[in-house]
């Protein structure tokens, strides 16, 4: 009897092993509750129970209190060392990065924030564009970017949605990079994003901002990017 059990344990394993490892099964994905799959594979509760056990520790699925189960998600690693663009964070990855534009335009009605942080006078305009950041077709990110005007006119004949800023500022306007100054903060996203990021109830986002000067000391972009927790964690090498 207890043969019988071990083999419909393995094979409930192996079963969910194959789907996740093909894609069938994609990360973040809700798996059928407890109930469900006894009646699917007509098996007992502890038999799922161990199959699910086993495929947690070897990290396949994650079990969350209250929400269900779900295939992990490998989360994206931002390295805080150097700068680098969303794009090359991806494609370093070996996933395949794009966007979604959802608005841009040229404004001099800025918050009081990004205007004392570009050290912009009254009137100076910056374009404020909006883009939903994604890998693999996945959403990863909200972002809300706001470009000096004067540093880069006519932005907005440049970006489409498979543009990288960093491209565009390098190497349409030649400009060199200078320094950045970065804050993160964890945050509970309203419904909207939420929806945007396919968050699961209760994941936070992390909020970076992020103020970026040329190395002469213009100011270059504002930047305020959401990334979704369940999919990001972001990391810094120190010495001493």
């Amino acid at each position: 009897m207890e043969k019988g059990r071990d083999f419909l344990y393995m094979k409930m394993y192996n079963e969910f092993k194959e789907k996740i490892d093909s894609g069938v099964l994609r990360p973040g994905e809700r798996l059928p509750p407890e109930c469900d799959l006894v009646k699917q594979y007509g098996v007992s509760r502890d038999t799922v129970r161990r199959a699910f056990s086993r495929l947690e520790e070897e990290g396949y699925i994650k079990r969350k209190v209250a929400a269900g189960t779900f295939v992990r998600i490998e989360k994206a690693d931002y390295g805080l060392s150097r700068m680098e663009s969303f794009s090359e964070q991806m494609r370093r990855r070996g996933l395949e990065p794009s966007s979604e534009l959802l608005s841009i335009q040229l404004t001099s009605e800025l918050p009081a924030l990004v205007r004392r942080e570009l050290g912009f006078s009254r009137g100076e305009r910056a374009y404020v564009i909006t883009r939903l950041r994604k890998a693999d077709g996945r959403p990863m990110a909200y972002e809300v970017a706001y470009v000096s005007g004067e540093v880069c006119p006519g932005m907005h004949t440049h970006l489409a949605e498979s543009s990288s800023l960093y491209h565009i500022y390098e190497d349409v306007y030649h400009l060199q990079l200078g320094n950045a100054r970065i804050t993160l903060e964890a945050e509970t996203p309203g419904p909207q994003l939420q929806k945007m990021l396919e968050l699961h109830p209760g994941v936070p986002v992390l909020t970076m901002r992020c103020t970026m000067h040329l190395k002469d000391g213009r100011p270059l972009y504002y930047v305020t990017c959401d990334y979704s927790g369940e999919k990001y964690v972001f990391s810094v090498n120190l010495t001493r």
